[in-house]
C-alpha cells in the first residue's frame, strides 16, 4: 500500500473529511433536518472557556496539519530530528483507525437528532439529555471515535512533532469534556448524575 508521500492526495483527502464532514457537513444536516444552527459557539450567550479551548485546539490542529503537510510534500521535514518517523508503521494502521473513527464519529453526532450541538450554548436552560445510540455506552462517543480518527491519521506521519500535537489535542478534547460535563451537571442535576453513573465516559 502507498504511503503519505507516494500518494498525498488520497490520504490528505480523507484527513480533509474530519472537517468537511463532521463539521460543514454535519451542520449542513442538522439544519435541513430540524431548520436551525447547531453551532453553539456563535451565539451571543455561548461559554467562554469553552470558546477558548476550542481555539487552543484550533491552534493545536494548524500545526498537527503543517507537520503531516510537510511529511507528504517537503522531504528534507524527515531528515530534522522533528520530522523524522519516529517507526516505521505500514500505512494500513492508521486505516483501519481512522475509517473507524470518522464513521463512528458522523453516526454519533447524526444519532443525537435535535440534541447535537457543536459548542455550549450557556443561555440553555435545560438541553435534552440524549442517551440513545452510541451514547449509551459512552457520554462522548463523538470526541472519543474524533480521536480515534486523529490517531489514525498520525500515524501516517509519526513524527515527535505530528505525535506531540495528536497528545496535544487529545489533553485538549478532554479539557472540552470536564468543560460540558459540569455545564450538563448543573442544567440537568440527578437525571445526569444517574446516567454518568451508568455509562462511562469514553469507552
Amino acid at each position: 500500500m502507498m504511503g503519505l508521500r507516494e500518494a498525498p492526495g488520497v490520504y490528505l483527502g480523507f484527513i480533509s473529511l474530519h472537517v468537511l464532514a463532521g463539521h460543514l457537513g454535519s451542520s449542513l444536516v442538522y439544519r435541513l433536518r430540524f431548520g436551525r444552527s447547531p453551532l453553539a459557539y456563535r451565539r451571543a450567550a455561548a461559554d467562554s472557556a469553552h470558546t477558548r479551548v476550542t481555539r487552543r485546539i484550533s491552534g493545536v490542529s494548524l500545526l498537527w496539519a503543517g507537520s503531516v503537510l510537510a511529511a507528504a510534500f517537503w522531504p528534507a521535514w524527515s531528515a530534522m530530528s522533528w520530522g523524522r518517523p519516529l517507526l516505521p508503521i505500514p500505512p494500513l494502521a492508521g486505516w483501519v483507525p481512522g475509517v473507524v473513527g470518522l464513521m463512528g464519529m458522523l453516526w454519533a453526532q447524526y444519532g443525537m437528532g435535535p440534541a447535537f450541538r457543536i459548542g455550549v450554548d450557556a443561555g440553555e436552560a435545560r438541553p435534552e439529555l440524549h442517551e440513545g445510540g452510541l451514547h449509551r455506552y459512552s457520554r462522548n462517543p463523538i470526541y472519543a471515535f474524533s480521536y480515534l480518527y486523529l490517531v489514525g491519521a498520525s500515524l501516517w506521519a509519526p513524527s515527535a512533532v505530528t505525535l506531540g500535537a495528536c497528545a496535544a489535542l487529545g489533553g485538549l478534547f478532554h479539557q472540552l469534556v470536564l468543560q460540558e460535563e459540569r455545564f450538563l451537571a448543573d442544567r440537568l442535576g440527578e437525571p445526569y448524575a444517574r446516567y454518568c453513573q451508568r455509562v462511562p465516559r469514553y469507552f
